[in-house]
């Protein structure tokens, strides 16, 4: 059973006014796992940073602590025990205390129970009291489910690394907006004894709860397992576009008749609140205070020039009557509000990644008559990124210098194997235009082969039919379409 003991929304409020809550804050979420020989209770602690009391060890350290007693009870008798110290290290500023035991029991139902003692306030404790069930299961088997904060790899030893993972607990279930992604660990158990061919599938899915038991999908995912006797899940989900609310995760064993064989929900919480802002809320007060008051009309302009290169329809009219007027704070408004848009709860951090690509563009694509993410080349890098290949030409004599740029995955149109001819016949500097795409949406000339050879080879086409005509006929170095049609 999986098990989460306070209100997330208490804990912000314990954070955020540290100096008028007092009450120690702690929650445990704990599964139940098995060894071939024995199964185990996994509990994972945390204490809340601003309900612990630090005491000053010097000028530049704290130090906090708790007691810990863990009891695994049926009646009066106890089947297993943990009483321990959980002590912070020397810190500069409270950090929350967190831990994991492991406790071996037999089969039963019991109830766990956690007992927490401040070292430094006799008054400040806490008592939590779970059942707890152990199963003895001889078919497929799904145990609870655990949050955590993330993992990595790792070999080591440490008390919070399990089959080659350092996994960071999350014990109370609550992703705040720092968190982008939602990860989980689980083990099935037996799959070999219940599923005698082929593969079985674990689902997972996050749901939106609205209340009233009304539910609404908002992301899933799934993996083909091959049956053995214990297999693990270690799951990772992206959550960075997850508004504030209440969610819940469930993990589903299905055969491959789709037949439901095992599930677990676990509820959730999140916090990402300015994930989706009111933008009537911006004020100049607002934007005042942001990182674009520190831009002055130069770096404005640029950046927004930048921008022109990638919005399309009204707002493209928007970004051209702020480029128009010299009012700077119209300027900075418009960057704020894009910027917001992309990354609310980091806008600065969008825009900075933003001007870091500008920047490699305009020096890449830099001619000499605009800045170089404002030339058509430019205009694709920022748009699409790098293309997977290039082909740069400038020895066909029948031709103006041309590249042809090649994408194995287009996401813009989720097409494959696009393709960009960009040619260049001013031979003025590094000023090459589009001249014909395979995406959707972008320029596509079929009679793109005599526009690259009229100058020099105007009359050479193939057939008959000077109107109709789009391909030119075969000379030597006249390779532009053997490469567009070959990479």
């Amino acid at each position: 059973m999986k098990n989460t003991l306070r209100s997330c929304f208490g804990a912000l409020l314990l954070f955020a006014l540290p100096g008028l809550a007092h009450a120690l804050d702690a929650g445990i979420s704990y599964a139940v796992y098995a060894t071939p020989d024995q199964s185990y209770v996994e509990v994972n602690l945390e204490v809340a940073a601003s309900t612990i009391n630090f005491i000053t060890v010097d000028s530049n350290h704290l130090k906090g602590g708790v007691e810990v007693m863990m009891l695994i009870k049926k009646g009066d008798m106890v089947a297993a025990y943990e009483k321990y110290l959980l002590n912070s290290p020397l810190v500069k500023f409270p950090q929350s205390l967190l831990d994991v035991k492991r406790m071996q029991v037999p089969a039963g139902e019991y109830v766990l129970e956690v007992r927490v003692q401040d070292l430094n306030d006799s008054l400040n404790n806490k008592i939590i009291q779970q059942p707890l069930v152990v199963a003895a299961p001889k078919s497929i088997y799904l145990s609870e489910v655990q949050f955590l904060r993330g993992f990595k790899a790792d070999e080591s030893n440490n008390p919070f690394t399990k089959n080659g993972y350092f996994m960071k607990p999350l014990p109370f279930a609550f992703y705040d907006k720092s968190l982008k992604k939602l990860a989980f660990y689980a083990e099935v158990y037996h799959a070999d004894k219940s599923i005698r061919d082929g593969e079985y599938l674990v689902r997972y899915f996050i749901q939106e709860e609205k209340g009233n038991g009304i539910k609404t999908l908002i992301s899933s995912g799934s993996q083909q397992k091959k049956p053995s006797a214990i297999d693990a899940l270690l799951v990772q989900m992206d959550i960075s576009k997850l508004e504030s609310g209440n969610y819940s995760l469930t993990v589903e064993l299905r055969d491959k008749t789709n037949q439901l064989l095992a599930t677990r929900t676990m509820a959730f919480q999140r916090s990402n609140p300015l994930f989706k802002i009111d933008e009537s809320l911006i004020t100049d007060e607002m934007v005042a205070q942001q990182f674009v008051e520190n831009l002055d009309e130069k770096a404005l302009r640029y950046a927004l020039r930048a921008l022109g290169t990638m919005v399309t329809g009204t707002e493209s009219e928007t970004l051209k009557n702020a480029l128009a007027s010299d009012d700077l704070k119209q300027m900075r408004f418009y960057l704020y509000r894009h910027f917001v848009r992309q990354d609310a709860n980091k806008p600065e951090e969008a825009y900075q990644s933003f001007i870091q690509v500008a920047n490699a563009a305009d020096k890449k694509f830099k001619s000499g008559f605009r800045y170089g993410f404002e030339s058509d080349r430019g205009r694709a890098y920022m748009r699409f990124g790098l293309p997977n290949d290039v082909i740069h030409v400038e020895d066909d004599p029948a031709a103006p210098p041309y590249e042809i740029w090649v994408y194995e995955n287009f996401p813009s149109t989720n097409q494959k194997n696009v393709k960009f001819l960009f040619y260049n016949p001013s031979l003025a500097g590094e000023d090459y235009i589009t001249l014909h795409s395979t995406a959707r949406g972008e320029i596509n000339n079929p009679r793109w082969e005599r526009v690259l050879y009229a100058r020099n080879a105007g009359e050479q086409y193939d057939g008959d039919n000077t109107q109709d005509a789009t391909t030119m006929q075969r000379n030597v170095n006249r390779n532009a379409r053997v490469y567009f049609e070959s990479y």
